[in-house]
């Protein structure tokens, strides 16, 4: 009776037989073909190809019934492969200032308590004026209108919906379109508006390829025939888009995307330079990669790694290669002036707080490895008695020794730094993602004497003044005149107006925009000017508040390398 040998045995036996060159050529061989097997078996993963910049603090009401607010987005593929199978990633939430797990502090991500309803098409072809191309219809389970209804839990729960995939496929580089609608199943419901992706990189207004540098009304025009809703703001006007396209590299690759949380800071601040209600030093950083802003202004990183403040945004996170980690300035002022903290005991409680959030998004999502955590610095915030005109006329934040003490850890490359320890919470487990420290700091901070100094506390001082003079008065709330002018339209945009005498001296604001006399600002007056204020126009990094001007955000993008934060996942 013959004697079955197991397989392995087998194996094993004539590996044993083989001369060592043999049995190592024998060996890769087969691994070579278990990865292609596992290659065309296994299910390709959605890459982030174009996301929408959101602003969630945006709430528009609608009749009942129709016409829709319909939007027209212009997207690029970012994503540097072909892709096809478009999908839309739909959200229907907001934010509120109230917690079921936390202080009532800063704003958390919150449901939308009614549901809307959701129309959308993609448009391969087409430009701003031209807009009668063929468009392929969007469905939503089959669908051609999505509803999307709160859970009978208004908290802790991702509302979210993907769509089914859309025919045809988009070049790396190529443009296309996005048309989006909306409305609401109870007249005068709330929902929250989504922003297309627009402004620059390089400079003031420079356009960084994905969607339009002047936030236009041709780039988000308006179809419904009088039925728009528009915000009272100047440029902006509010409509829902998709939180992100999504879509199939044609090479089986997974693109490099990066999903974007933080604080105002990253979501909006002064940079006026890039977009009305929109910049930060984090989108012009990653302009050239695929990427979903998911900040929210106000918010605390210790509210943000609570599961039932951050559930859709994790949800639509999970999408993206990358997440870029941008708290800390909330934490600071909460921890060190609210609690009275000292700056150690503020250190090892906002230590705690990163290390958890970095497991969170470094662990394994089923299927999908685990994700690139990126951890940012915390910004410098100096005040100014001279609109940052000098580097003398600057003090430290209040909170600088906590601050200090924060970016140090993050910086530090040994067993005892951010880096270091967030792997080893994940040392030992399969395809676990891996932990990087992005320092917009290295671009920006300066000390004393205007040397650019790690932890100098101050920022650089403005290098030249535009243009001066007296307001001729009559200023609305969110703009100031000089009728004496003749400047050119657009000019300014980007620059810093401050007040020097006279009637709200003291306040600078971004400039979003100018006409030949007036300025439009980027935030409201806190005490209107008058015509007894005089102005001057300068290239100050900024700081209204913690948050950098145009020039400002633009330097502390040049501290990152972009590029190499979003290399992938090492090989384990």
């Amino acid at each position: 009776m013959a004697v079955r040998v197991p397989l392995v045995a087998a194996i094993a036996s004539l590996l044993a037989a083989m001369p060592a060159q043999a049995q190592q050529d024998r060996a890769a061989r087969a691994l070579a073909l278990q990865a292609k097997i596992a290659a065309a078996t296994r299910m390709p993963r959605l890459s982030v190809i174009s996301g929408a910049e959101q602003w969630y603090g945006i709430g528009v009401t609608l009749p009942a019934a129709g016409p829709y607010n319909t939007v027209r987005v212009l997207h690029r593929n970012l994503a540097r492969c072909t892709a096809s199978g478009l999908r839309l990633l739909a959200g229907n939430y907001g934010w509120a200032t109230t917690s079921t797990g936390g202080t009532p502090s800063a704003p958390k991500e919150r449901q939308n308590p009614g549901t809307i309803l959701v129309h959308s098409a993609i448009e391969f072809a087409g430009t701003k004026t031209d807009q009668s191309a063929p468009r392929m219809p969007v469905r939503w389970g089959g669908q051609a209108v999505a509803t999307m209804s709160p859970s009978s839990a208004a908290l802790g729960f991702p509302n979210l919906l993907l769509s089914d995939p859309v025919s045809g496929a988009i070049a790396p580089g190529a443009t296309f379109y996005e048309r989006s609608s909306v409305t609401v199943a109870t007249a005068g419901q709330l929902f929250f508006s989504a922003l297309s992706l627009r402004g620059g990189s390089s400079g003031f207004g420079t356009d960084s390829g994905e969607g339009s540098a002047a936030n236009s009304t041709a780039e988000r025009a308006f179809d419904n025939a009088g039925g728009d809703v528009t915000v009272a703001a100047p440029q902006f006007a509010a409509g829902w888009s998709a939180l992100a396209v999504l879509g199939y590299c044609s090479d089986g690759s997974v693109a490099p995307s990066i999903a974007i949380a933080g604080d105002s800071i990253v979501t909006k601040g002064d940079d006026a330079g890039y977009g009305y209600f929109t910049g930060g030093w984090a989108l012009r950083s990653f302009a050239a990669y695929p990427h979903m802003l998911l900040a929210l202004p106000g918010e605390r990183e210790v509210d943000a790694v609570q599961p039932w403040n951050f559930a859709s945004r994790l949800e639509a996170s999970g999408y993206a290669t990358h997440v870029l980690w941008a708290y800390g300035r909330n934490d600071l002022s909460y921890d060190l002036g609210t609690l009275g903290y000292t700056p150690a005991q503020a250190l090892a409680a906002m230590k705690a707080v990163r290390l958890q959030a970095a497991r969170q998004f470094m662990m394994p999502r089923g299927a999908a490895p685990g994700q690139v955590f990126v951890a940012a610095t915390i910004l410098p915030a100096p005040t100014s008695s001279d609109g940052f005109l000098t580097l003398s006329g600057q003090s430290k934040d209040v909170y600088e020794a906590g601050r200090v003490l924060f970016n140090d850890w993050l910086r530090d490359p040994g067993a005892g730094g951010f880096v270091a320890q967030a792997n080893a919470q994940v040392a030992g487990v399969a395809n676990a993602g891996t932990a990087r420290v992005a320092d917009p700091c290295a671009g920006l901070e300066v000390n004393a004497a205007g040397v650019p100094t790690l932890d100098g506390g101050f920022s650089p001082p403005a290098t030249q003044t535009y243009a001066s003079g007296t307001s001729s008065g009559s200023n609305p709330g969110n703009a100031f005149n000089d009728t004496a002018k003749a400047w050119t339209p657009g000019q300014y945009r980007g620059a810093e107006l401050q007040i020097v005498s006279g009637t709200g001296a003291g306040q600078s604001r971004g400039i979003g925009g100018n006409s030949a006399t007036q300025l439009l600002i980027a935030d409201a007056w806190t005490t209107v000017p008058d015509a007894t204020s005089t102005y001057r126009i300068t290239d100050a990094p900024g700081w209204n508040g913690v948050h950098p001007g145009t020039r400002g955000a633009i330097l502390s993008a040049g501290g990152v390398n972009a590029a190499t934060l979003m290399q992938p996942l090492p090989v384990r």
